[in-house]
């Protein structure tokens, strides 16, 4: 099947409107009255609607089809722009198709030129926030850095507004300061970066892949321009503060990369000293856990726990690293069962265990069986599907949040070293002490 770069190219720089598809262009030799929009439809929706043909006919990826096709795009939005100019004095909604053809057709000066005078007299509106997009794109492009500094601060002052757009234009931004070696407004910009993409997270909870890369991208940015200017410590302060932010989303691949990055600007630096109260009171609720089956635990949310320390351990049979933490867990359980600790197993249908295949059932009676033979004293909860782990910004296992009596990640456990094992179990008994 032909690859999805095929759609790459559609206006990834802006936010864009619903593809349409237009009349085909005429070829009677009549004038085409077709409207602004319906002549930029055309050529906007022309690979997405080649895209789905080339897929009806089941055609095998091919660069030079790739390469051809993406021309012909290039070529119609030239020929529609065209046809829009030679009406004569355009403005308004025309202004804005015909630069959004000249940047379907990669003509940089004459979409910033167009988009300039669409924007002339400070217009709000959906059309005109995109409009700064372009103007910010091209005017990055052309070194005019002080033009896309103005246009972001008058998007700005403008509805409606969209916080991917705004962390896409100070990216833009924030790279020409980097290029440029001009670092003290590269951190200006890379905050503001990190801003929109705090922003992001109001609006997108369900996005966490694209906010884990915004909020690490960012940060990242930040770092380097306070290394540049030999401010390590405000570096290492920006990724300490991602790696706070990691537990409170929670996000347990964004508190990976932050604490990675954070041993590698410091190898002697004591990378657990976030453990304290100043989780607790700016904590949001955690995202409720999905369960399809529970062994040998009453279904429950988990804000019914609210008392009680709780540890999801993510994790699955055929785990070595996560059943090498097993009997750990165990140990902990039966320490402190009396004391308030719960402990969950959350793992998912895999389609195996044992060493075969297994259908749904198959598999819940073997991780039944696979509890008893263990020894396990706490229960699991079974989903079948990837919600939790998305939820939880889980891509590796085993994975551990520690939840402290009041619903409040305090800690995030990755791995399965010895190290991690006897810091998880001294925070679990700090935690029980708690008051």
């Amino acid at each position: 099947m032909i690859k999805a770069v095929f759609l790459f190219v559609l206006l990834t720089a802006i936010s864009t409107f619903a593809q349409g598809l237009a009349p085909a262009a005429k070829s009677d030799g009549k004038p085409d009255k077709r409207s602004a929009q319906e002549l930029f439809e055309e050529a906007n929706g022309y690979l997405g609607r080649r895209f789905q043909e080339f897929n009806k006919q089941k055609l095998p990826y091919d660069p030079k089809l790739e390469a051809q096709t993406k021309k012909e795009q290039k070529d119609l939005a030239v020929r529609n722009a065209a046809t829009l100019q030679s009406r004569g004095s355009l403005k308004g909604d025309d202004l804005y198709y015909l630069g959004m053809l000249h940047h379907l057709s990669a003509d940089a000066d004459a979409s910033l030129t167009t988009m300039r005078l669409l924007l002339k007299d400070d217009p709000d509106g959906q059309k005109a926030q995109a409009a700064r997009n372009v103007v910010v794109l091209y005017a990055v492009k052309k070194d005019l850095i002080t033009e896309a500094t103005a246009a972001v601060e008058t998007y700005r002052r403008h509805q409606p507004q969209s916080a991917d757009d705004l962390y896409r234009m100070e990216l833009l931004i924030t790279d020409w300061y980097l290029r440029a070696k001009d670092y003290p407004p590269m951190t200006t910009h890379a905050k503001q970066m990190f801003v929109a993409a705090k922003k992001f997270i109001e609006t997108n909870k369900d996005e966490v892949v694209k906010r884990d890369e915004m909020l690490l991208k960012s940060t990242v940015l930040i770092a380097d321009s306070y290394l540049k200017t030999d401010q390590k410590k405000l570096a290492i302060s920006a990724l300490t503060d991602l790696r706070r932010l990691a537990i409170q989303l929670p996000s347990a691949n964004l508190y990976k990369d932050a604490t990675v990055r954070l041993r590698r600007l410091d190898p002697e630096l004591n990378t657990e000293q976030l453990f304290d109260d100043s989780l607790v009171s700016t904590s949001a609720a955690l995202p409720e856990l999905i369960a399809d089956d529970w062994i040998e635990q009453q279904p429950k949310k988990l804000s019914d726990f609210r008392g009680q320390v709780v540890l999801l351990d993510f994790w699955a049979t055929w785990c070595g690293p996560c059943r090498y933490t097993l009997p750990n867990l165990a140990r902990w359980q039966n320490a402190y069962k009396g004391k308030g600790l719960v402990i969950l197993g959350v793992t998912k249908y895999y389609g195996r265990g044992g060493g075969k295949e297994l259908t749904a059932d198959e598999e819940l009676a073997f991780l039944r069986e696979f509890r008893t033979r263990n020894k396990l004293p706490y229960g699991f909860l079974v989903e079948d599907g990837d919600k939790n782990e998305y939820n939880y910004g889980v891509f590796s296992i085993p994975t551990s949040f520690l939840i402290d009596r009041k619903g409040v990640v305090r800690y995030i456990s990755l791995g399965a070293s010895e190290e991690e094992i006897a810091r998880l179990g001294d925070l679990i008994k700090q935690l029980i002490e708690e008051k």
